[in-house]
């Protein structure tokens, strides 16, 4: 297999996201963070088991699904927060126009 100087092969495992269990990484230790907190805060009753189990998976579950969707809507999320001060939706139908400015200087 011959390349030429124009081409250079990347591996997949370099453009694909790191996902745990199918779900956003973050998102999943999160989810894990919160259910160990529940265990550890409230205690080891039967209702608290049962709760964190649900949370587990239907978490999990709701993880997988919206990452099947978009691998990494979390961190496209919180690019659009970091964002949103410089892009402001303010646009309004009687908004005036942008000047445009000339790339070339037009002769007089």
């Amino acid at each position: 297999m011959s390349h030429s100087s124009l081409e250079t092969p990347i591996h997949a495992s370099l453009v694909r996201p790191i996902l745990l269990g199918g779900a956003e990484r973050e998102l999943v230790l999160i989810n894990l963070l919160a259910i160990v907190v529940l265990l550890l805060g409230v205690g080891p009753h039967p209702i608290t088991i049962l709760l964190a189990v649900l949370l587990g998976s239907a978490g999990h579950s709701l993880l997988l699904i919206a990452a099947r969707f978009d691998p990494q809507m979390w961190r496209v999320y919180a690019r659009h927060l970091l964002y949103q001060p410089f892009y402001p939706a303010l646009a309004s139908f009687d908004a005036p126009l942008s000047p445009i400015h000339p790339f070339h200087k037009q002769p007089r």
